[in-house]
């Protein structure tokens, strides 16, 4: 199976995926240390304390990377199937599920990494810019917290990008890449809602949880289905 993920990594040249995370990140960490700025400008204080900060940091990186798992899954999947590239694949004398499942956990592997590697450079970059230039008085943050903080991220970015599967069931309806990245956007939404300054659906680890059990349903209806599937 790792020989099988990693001819998928070449075969695909996923060097724009690095690039595209590490851009994402530099404009998630730009756009977070703007963000107190411009609530200071407002005369407004959304975010008052550390943790607000840590869930909108988490909650930004989460919805940018289910994209980037939603295009991922069209790269590397729906495209193969639209353009009937997946036959070549499948002619080699290796069980199709397994061609399928090594794709699947590609995607998976490269979301969490991409999403965790991006939450800790984020935080980190933004905790010492504000040790410098003093962006906000809010943030009071021990190690022991810090910590804490990572090891529940950890925890959110498993859900979340078993949660960015679920575009995989759109888009192999009819093999369409904009169905998959839109569903995508959806997904963004429900984990990513706010009510009011006081709740946020991105505090609520059961929702990228629920998300990512009912990915694994349609993960495991497609492998199962595979070998039925008529690309011809």
């Amino acid at each position: 199976m790792f020989h099988l993920i990693k001819l998928e990594q070449q075969k695909n040249k996923l060097e724009w995926f690095v690039k595209g995370a590490v851009l994402a990140t530099i404009f998630i960490l730009v756009f977070s240390c703007l963000l107190p700025i411009m609530e200071r400008s407002d005369g407004q204080q959304g975010i008052s304390n550390s943790a607000d900060y840590l869930m909108f940091i988490g909650a930004f990186v989460r919805g940018v990377f289910i994209v980037f798992a939603a295009v991922l899954i069209s790269k590397i999947i729906i495209e193969e199937f639209k353009n009937r590239t997946i036959l070549v694949m499948f002619s080699y004398p290796i069980n199709r599920k397994r061609i399928l499942s090594a794709k699947l956990i590609l995607i998976f592997c490269m979301t969490f990494i991409a999403m965790t590697l991006s939450n800790i450079i984020v935080i980190i970059g933004f905790f010492g810019l504000n040790q410098i230039v003093h962006l906000t008085s809010a943030m009071n943050l021990t190690p022991a917290d810090f910590l804490a903080a990572i090891v529940k991220l950890i925890l959110f970015n498993l859900a979340t990008a078993g949660a960015g599967l679920v575009p995989l069931y759109f888009g192999m309806i009819k093999y369409s890449t904009p169905t998959t990245i839109v569903s995508s956007l959806l997904i963004v939404m429900v984990t990513s809602s706010s009510v009011g300054p006081s709740f946020s659906l991105a505090s609520i680890i059961y929702i990228p949880l629920g998300l990512a059990l009912i990915a694994l349903c349609i993960v495991a209806g497609t492998i199962r289905k595979i070998d039925r599937i008529d690309v011809n």
